[in-house]
């Protein structure tokens, strides 16, 4: 997220705040009930449903109406507007395991957010953004971009003194071609958009501005027509004719139900930067913080949006969301679920052979997450379903004593308070917060491989 606009700030997931903000107070319905709402009331109708505080006399007869016919045509009787549901076929497989994080409030920083990551030699760097957040609040820091060091691959972290790039704003980062290191950053206003500008290292720890263009953004629009307005912090990849970069808007769609969607911007030097509308990622469904977008170590562009479903239509993902390209993005392959969801999600394979993925979240009552998992092989699968008051989590091939629940912002254990049941070899676990203060940070770590979901 590149910024804490108080508007905005409750639009978006993860670093300044959780977008589950989208559907605080708002009517969870399964997918059956919310394609058939659609079909008898109008997709308009039926988004107002999902978006309301509190349903009408009518909208109650209206959801009960479809719940009953979903369960009556041999689907499974839905839960109350509110619940959640889950069965067998929502589960991943869990690849990923959780290395490492650190919390915002801590080692004299306010609110810690947007990792980006850079191997320099045998050395790894984490960029972050250490900002005020007045949604806590907290304030007195710098906003600028500063560091945290690892030697052994990611699993221990320590902060750098001072500031590494002095922007406002996230950064994207990569080793360059041509020898030294390049990042780029909004880097304020211009003649006809904001600029987006380049930054340079020759030893990777602390960056130079550079030169950079302003980019116009409203021919960049959703799948409703509405013009992108405020981009995220872009991520950016070299391509054969240049750069590629792709950033979220955070802005077009003000109020639920959210439907952003993520612009492509094109350059052939990495500071002249113009919109390639053709590129644009517009789903009928919400990209709730920055998509990555990162060449691994295979040659291979992936990219990765945190989605959130708003439809019933079942070639709609939700999810945190992977899609690749081998021909510099000029084709795309259809989208899969990665095992886990979070904001911000960065990418970094090392020269040892680990894939990271580093990501970021958010708490009200501590601030932002800074986190690192690293690519793994488990038996392990999972679903996991959630309201703001509760979480449940069905998971295979685990029992009980393998499953600790966990607030990371917060650093807080939480298995204790988590019910555990079965169901035939499943262990289901559910968590419950009826104060409602967010459950996006609570996550599910598995075994000892601290597998993530």
């Amino acid at each position: 997220m590149r910024r804490s606009l108080a508007v905005i700030g409750a639009a978006v997931l993860g670093v300044a705040t959780l977008s589950l903000a989208s559907v605080v107070n708002a009517v969870v319905v399964d997918p059956s009930t919310k394609a058939c709402l659609d079909k008898t009331i109008g997709v308009k109708a039926a988004n107002n449903i999902i978006a309301a505080k509190k349903l009408t006399a009518v909208q109650n007869k209206q959801v009960a109406k479809c719940k009953s016919s979903s369960a009556g045509a041999g689907g499974s009787a839905s839960a109350p507007a509110g619940s959640t549901t889950s069965t067998s076929s929502d589960m991943v497989s869990l690849n990923y395991g959780l290395l490492s994080y650190k919390t915002s409030q801590r080692d004299g920083l306010g609110n810690i957010s947007d990792p980006a990551l850079l191997q320099v030699g045998s050395t790894l760097r984490m960029f972050f953004k250490n900002g005020n957040e007045p949604q806590i609040p907290l304030a007195g820091f710098d906003n600028k971009i500063h560091s945290y060091i690892s030697t052994d691959n990611g699993v221990t972290w320590t902060l750098e003194s001072g500031v590494r790039v002095d922007v406002g704003s996230p950064i994207t980062v990569r080793a360059a071609e041509a020898g030294g290191y390049e990042a780029w950053a909004w880097s304020g206003p211009g003649s006809g958009g904001e600029v987006m500008s380049r930054y340079s290292s020759s030893d990777g720890k602390d960056f130079a501005k550079g030169s950079g263009s302003a980019v116009s953004v409203a021919a960049c629009k959703s799948a409703d027509g509405v013009a992108a307005s405020l981009l995220g912090d872009p991520q950016v990849v070299k391509v054969a004719s240049g750069y590629l970069a792709y950033s979220h808007d955070m802005a077009a769609n003000a109020k639920p139900p959210f439907k952003r969607h993520a612009c492509a911007m094109t350059s052939p030097d990495g500071v002249t930067w113009s919109l390639d509308v053709a590129q644009t990622f517009a789903p009928q469904n919400d990209v709730q913080t920055n998509p990555e977008t990162y060449r691994n170590a295979a040659g291979v562009i992936e990219q990765i949006f945190p989605i959130d479903k708003i439809s019933g239509s079942a070639s709609i993902q939700s999810g945190m969301q992977i899609r690749t390209s081998t021909n510099d993005g000029a084709t795309w392959s259809a989208l899969t679920e990665l095992s886990f969801f979070a904001g911000d999600p960065e990418r970094l394979d090392l020269s040892n052979g680990d894939s990271l993925l580093a990501f970021g979240n958010f708490d009200h009552r501590q601030g932002g997450l800074l986190a690192v998992s690293k690519k793994i092989s488990t038996g392990y699968k999972a679903s996991r379903s959630s309201t703001m008051e509760k979480i449940v989590w069905t998971i295979s091939g685990a029992t009980k004593a393998n499953v600790v629940i966990k607030n990371l912002c917060l650093d807080k254990d939480l298995t204790s308070s988590t019910s555990f049941t079965t169901s035939g070899s499943n262990v289901v676990a559910t968590f419950s917060d009826p104060a409602g203060r967010g459950n996006g940070c609570v996550y599910a770590l598995i075994g000892p491989e601290k597998a993530i979901k």
